[in-house]
């Protein structure tokens, strides 16, 4: 692990427990001067911007095996949900963060092969008769996105426990898609 995957791997633990956290606060958790961290990151904003980019690609990575996936959709769904659940862990409530407009604009640029994975998904199962057609591919997204975002803050408030988060997400999610097979 190079420094610079050191240093964002230990802010963005701290910025995902504290997201109101200052730079100093980062420099201090992080283990370097106040100056390291900002000729390395000139202000709070690239940092969160750099974490934020860290968290697209790894939705975008986590999301590449349900493209592929042509099996049962329900598991790639479980399975996705597996995958989710750590990005949320790490980058916490970075996604409420404040954004400078062409960062984010660039952010749900990158996202959009992954969400557009989600969204496949979700019309494969439903065409498959696994999936209720009732439900917007749209909005499996976006509950599945916030109960990740969700879930990661029930943790850092220590209101849920770590080791049943997914099983919680997972069973929201297929509890909304899954189709009633009575």
């Amino acid at each position: 692990m190079s420094a610079d995957d050191a240093l964002l791997d230990a802010a963005a633990g701290l910025l995902a427990a504290q997201p109101a956290a200052s730079m100093d606060d980062v420099a201090r958790a992080v283990g370097v001067s106040r100056a390291t961290l900002f000729r390395r990151f000139p202000s709070r904003s690239v940092l969160v911007g750099t974490l934020c980019r860290q968290a697209v690609e790894a939705f975008v990575a986590a999301t590449g095996e349900v493209a592929a996936g042509q099996d049962d959709p329900v598991r790639v769904l479980r399975d996705l949900v597996a995958r989710t659940v750590p990005i949320g862990a790490r980058y916490g409530l970075l996604v409420t963060q404040p954004l400078e407009d062409l960062v984010e604009r660039d952010l749900l640029a990158r996202a959009a092969a992954g969400e557009d994975r989600v969204r496949a998904l979700v019309r494969r199962g439903q065409t498959a008769g696994a999936f209720r057609v009732d439900v917007d591919p749209e909005w499996v997204l976006t509950a599945l996105t916030w109960l990740v975002v969700g879930a990661a803050d029930g943790v850092r408030l220590g209101r849920l426990a770590p080791a049943r988060v997914e099983a919680h997400v997972a069973d929201t999610v297929l509890r909304l898609v899954v189709r009633d097979p009575g």
